[in-house]
């Protein structure tokens, strides 16, 4: 079996997440809601892969380490 990009995998999850809304006109801040999500399983990934080094975690994802501390602080990623 072919493995599905990023981009498809993330397209079946939100068909999924339209499905179960009860209204979708009251459905809001889509956008900051799924761009959260994403920022968290992202960090989380990284920081188990790279045994919680900071530094690396920085280097891997692209943004300077003060940058990443702030995200797992404003996101409420435990450590």
């Amino acid at each position: 079996m072919r493995s599905k990009n990023v981009a498809t995998e993330i397209a079946t999850l939100l068909d999924e997440f339209f499905l179960i809304q009860k209204d979708i006109n009251k459905v809001q801040n889509v956008y900051n809601v799924v761009m959260r999500e994403v920022e968290i399983a992202i960090i989380k990934k990284v920081m188990r892969a790279m045994n919680g080094n900071k530094t690396k975690m920085s280097q891997v994802l692209g943004i300077s380490r003060n940058t990443l501390n702030k995200k797992i602080q404003k996101l409420g990623i435990n450590e």
